[in-house]
């Protein structure tokens, strides 16, 4: 018998093919396992039994974008641990068990503030977990700011070093959003992936929807196409 504790839960309703149906659930190490293997290969009895009591058991949302909430604005915040509490247990109520909290294009000082405060978490009912920091800006297209001010939005004329004098650090950041015409973006790129950050393609100008292709091959998440004017 695994040390893990098996949890099943009874009496819920579970959505397959479209349908609510009302059946058991058997979880071990927080992943959910085939009956079959309980029963007939190690013929045990649960750990921990919960009635749900015909409640519904679903997976809870993911929200990789979130730039505040709930009276807090991340770019604008004082209390960076307190606000990011208060929105991680706020949006339990609202079905989302994981976010990235957002920071928008914003000056050095906010970046230099803000970043250092906010760590992955795990979640639970105390809240949401937190996945890491999305950085959407400042390096991204001016003609297609969109709500973006202006007057921070910048280039990558000196390429990595660019985000290393921005940013100030990278640690906890598993998001970054620009603009992939930019003058040395290729090469950021690159050097975010190594790192294990998700680079989002985002505000770019029509002249280069002939390289959607290649890029859609190249990077791996895609947001605001709106701002493209397909």
């Amino acid at each position: 018998m695994s040390s893990s504790e098996l949890i099943q839960f009874i009496n819920c309703k579970i959505l397959r093919n479209h349908t609510l149906t009302e059946e058991h659930l058997w979880v071990r190490n927080g992943k959910i396992i085939n009956p079959e293997d309980v029963f007939f290969d190690e013929k045990i009895k649960a750990d921990t039994v919960i009635d749900c009591n015909g409640c519904i058991i679903a997976p809870g949302f993911i929200d990789i974008q979130i730039n505040g909430g709930f009276g807090v604005d991340f770019s604008n915040c004082d209390n960076i641990d307190s606000g990011l509490g208060r929105v991680a247990k706020s949006l339990l109520s609202s079905g989302v068990t994981s976010f990235c909290p957002t920071i928008v294009t914003s000056p050095n000082d906010v970046y230099k503030h803000v970043l250092p405060q906010i760590k992955k978490s795990q979640g639970g009912l105390h809240g949401a977990t937190v996945l890491g920091i999305h950085l959407e800006g400042p390096f991204i297209n001016i003609n297609k700011k969109g709500a973006h001010p202006p007057k921070f939005i910048k280039d990558l004329d000196e390429g990595f070093q660019s985000l290393v004098q921005t940013y100030r650090t990278l640690e906890n950041v598993s998001i970054i959003t620009l603009a992939p015409e930019l003058k040395h973006a290729n090469e950021v790129i690159s050097k975010l992936t190594s790192l294990g950050i998700t680079v989002s393609v985002e505000f770019l100008l029509r002249s280069f929807h002939g390289q959607f292709e290649g890029w859609r091959k190249r990077y791996k998440q895609w947001g605001y196409l709106n701002h493209s004017s397909f």
